[in-house]
């Protein structure tokens, strides 16, 4: 080929300079900040290059910060969400005020970007100054860059969340500013500005607490590597084994919806982020076999919800509670196993009796192909590296999931090889490969493939991670100022004095404010909040601390299928095209025992913090228990539909199997302790009325069919 012909097809191939559009440049500058931030925070992790973790988090925030700015930018110009709804209000609305509202506030979210980028640049540069700068004082210009660190983090939680968190900041902001001004337990001495400045920013202090920290580098490490699967096609891969797995059950998808959200949700760690990726694939595949609407939401919803509180990663949570308690991750983990069992095997009996009870069962039932598994067997090999690492090593969530990511790279580049190359593919019983047509030329290109599949990883883990970094500075904000002005030590002793004492009125107070201090807002925000307000008084009546902690962590998850607000149904019921408040009263129903589970667990401590024989007699009781209230809401043992004082009695055996053996509050247990032996006496109960209704009666298609429709219009 000559050099003229090669310079004429690569000209054609390029775009032209008016070619290139500000979309264009705000893409690349999404990817190459994207590819950035997870290249950081690998190297960071390999290396631990930054000699002060501090100044590795500020790095990270304000790379996290303008990616997100730039995210939002094209988002403006690409889709116009926001821009003209809100300037028509003003201004008659046209085409042209549309795009010129959307080119204004993109030019405002591209300033605000380099203004993250200085203010952080500003901090790395003077690190070392502004660590002793507490004892000599701050300049004026350290004020402002402060008030600037305050003003982006706040403003990127709002896009991120909305109102209602970013009220609590700034909340928390002006309290620490008016304290002198108000009356009783709220009464404190007061913050100037610049000191609200100097210890919530520049001081390095409140956005760069322990929460930035923990955020910066175990949070992000596994959310990257989350990314970068989907990048390889985990999550395709894991849908397509459920929808095989759908063909070979009675229950069909549905039960495989649930576990595809339960994995994909421990990783993402957000209700509503999973809600809204899972859903989009499972919500459909639930609806295309017959079940209603509102259910398909309120699945997908409590499912999403719901793997937050599972292991081994338990979304973003688990990491800051062990931190927060000066306790290996792994103990976090060995105290979330139990509880997190429960709440999943309670959902997945709710669900099948809600496919049993309405007749949404599947006749095409197949036997299940195994090869699928195969296609995706790669998976496994990271997976197993981060057990190993974390389980057996014993390395810290950062160490495992940098071997995790390393892991699932090499493994990619060797599979694609195999399989894109040498044609290897399993057949006829046995593995078979093609390499008459092999050449340098095709390894090479498989290998560009698959680095450009590697990149693009890096830049969707770190958009995926881009939201979480304004909130963790905003939360770090928000200890800052609570913890400066002494209201969480004050509102724990005003809890313990209006309770009495009384654990149990305790409690309930404490799940009442995790859930309201959960709604609308991402589980790692309202559990931070709940730990510093709402443990001290549980811990104060005698709760160990981890299981204090577990309590409201589990409430604070649940807050995301609870009414008003409930974020994680919303977007479900959105997708499914269904009524928000019918799937709300869904979710609650298949939910409800996730409810009961945290109390359950304060009166029998052995299935947080492991002990023989407790541990190996509780945990099949309070199972039983929990088993029972899903019949009591469902309203269906697997055979009958149930009358209402039949389930009074399962609700009944219920409590006694969960609670019977266990000290209660003063109030309901005066003696002290109910007899074991009505704990027992409860679960054989239980035991034997289900065993008789699905062993011996057995479930009744036709029957279910007929009935199903009748008493779906009560539901």
């Amino acid at each position: 080929m000559s050099t003229v012909n090669l310079r004429d097809r690569i000209r054609h191939r390029l775009p032209s300079p008016r070619e290139v559009t500000v979309v264009d440049v705000l893409t690349g500058l999404i990817y190459v900040f994207g590819v950035a931030l997870t290249v950081l925070t690998i190297d960071y992790a390999r290396t631990l290059r930054f000699a002060e973790p501090i100044k590795y988090a500020n790095v990270f925030l304000g790379i996290g910060l303008a990616l997100y700015y730039f995210m939002e930018a094209r988002e403006y110009l690409v889709d116009d969400p926001f821009a003209g709804r809100v300037l028509s209000r003003l201004v008659p609305d046209s085409p042209l005020v549309r795009r010129n509202g959307a080119r204004l506030l993109a030019a405002l979210a591209v300033v605000i970007a380099l203004a993250s980028l200085f203010a952080t640049g500003y901090v790395h540069f003077h690190f070392g100054r502004l660590q002793s700068a507490y004892t000599v004082g701050y300049s004026t210009l350290d004020i402002l860059v402060g008030l600037l660190i305050i003003f982006v983090v706040t403003d990127a939680t709002r896009r991120a969340f909305g109102y209602l968190f970013t009220s609590v900041v700034v909340f928390s902001l002006v309290y620490a500013f008016v304290g002198p001004l108000l009356p009783g337990i709220f009464h404190h001495s007061g913050m100037s500005i610049s000191r609200i400045a100097r210890e919530s920013a520049i001081g390095l202090m409140g956005t760069y607490s322990f929460i930035l920290r923990i955020g910066s580098t175990w949070v992000a490490i596994f959310i990257m590597f989350a990314g970068i699967a989907k990048a390889y096609g985990a999550l395709d891969y894991v849908l397509g084994v459920g929808r095989e797995m759908g063909t070979s059950l009675r229950t069909g998808v549905v039960q495989i919806a649930v576990v595809a959200s339960m994995i994909m949700g421990s990783i993402t760690g957000s209700a509503a982020a999973n809600t809204a990726t899972t859903g989009s694939f499972t919500i459909p595949m639930i609806k295309d076999q017959g079940i209603r609407e509102d259910f398909a939401a309120a699945i997908e919803a409590v499912a999403s919800s719901g793997g937050q509180m599972l292991p081994p990663v338990m979304g973003v949570a688990a990491f800051l509670m062990a931190d927060i308690l000066n306790v290996s991750y792994l103990r976090i983990i060995r105290a979330g196993i139990i509880p997190a069992a429960l709440f999943y095997i309670s959902v997945g009996v709710a669900v099948y009796l809600l496919v049993l009870k309405f007749g949404w069962t599947t006749d095409d039932i197949e036997p299940f192909d195994y090869t699928v598994l195969l296609s995706g067997l790669h998976f496994a090999i990271p997976l197993a590296v981060l057990m190993y690492t974390l389980v057996v090593l014993r390395y810290t969530p950062l160490a495992a999931g940098l071997y995790t990511v390393a892991t699932i790279v090499g493994v990619m580049y060797v599979r694609n090889i195999l399989v894109g190359v040498f044609g290897v593919e399993y057949a006829d019983g046995s593995v078979q490969a093609d390499t008459s047509t092999v050449s340098a030329g095709d390894v090479v290109w498989n290998v560009l493939g698959t680095t450009r599949q590697t990149l693009d990883g890096f830049k969707q883990g770190a958009v995926e991670m881009a939201p979480l970094v304004g909130i963790l500075g905003s939360l770090g904000i928000i200890l800052r100022m609570v913890q400066g002005t002494g209201l969480s030590g004050a509102l724990s002793q005003q809890m313990v004095s209006i309770a009495g004492g009384v654990l149990f009125f305790l409690l309930v107070m404490a799940m009442i404010a995790s859930i309201l201090f959960g709604l609308g807002m991402p589980t790692p925000a309202a559990y931070i909040l709940v730990a510093m307000l709402i443990v001290p008084s549980v811990i104060a009546v005698g709760v160990p601390r981890i299981t204090a902690h577990m309590f409201v962590f589990y409430f604070a998850m649940l807050s995301a299928i609870t009414p008003p607000v409930a974020v994680a149904v919303a977007i479900g019921s959105s997708i499914a095209d269904a009524s928000f408040p019918r799937s709300c009263v869904q979710a609650l129903r298949i939910g409800a025992p996730g409810f009961v589970i945290p109390f359950a667990f304060i009166t029998n401590n052995s299935l947080i913090y492991w002990s023989l024989p407790e541990t190996l007699i509780a945990l099949p009781l309070v199972l039983a228990g929990t088993t029972a209230l899903v019949v009591v809401t469902i309203g269906f043992d697997g055979a009958h539909e149930l009358s209402y004082p039949v389930r009074a009695l399962y609700l009944v055996a219920a409590l006694g199997a969960m609670f019977g053996a266990a000290p209660l509050a003063p109030v309901l247990n005066p003696t002290g302790t109910v007899g074991f032996g009505v704990q027992i006496a409860a679960g054989i109960v239980i035991a034997v009325g289900l065993g008789y209704a699905n062993l011996i009666v057995g479930y009744d298609h036709e029957r279910a069919a007929a009935t199903g429709a009748t008493s779906l219009e009560g539901d």
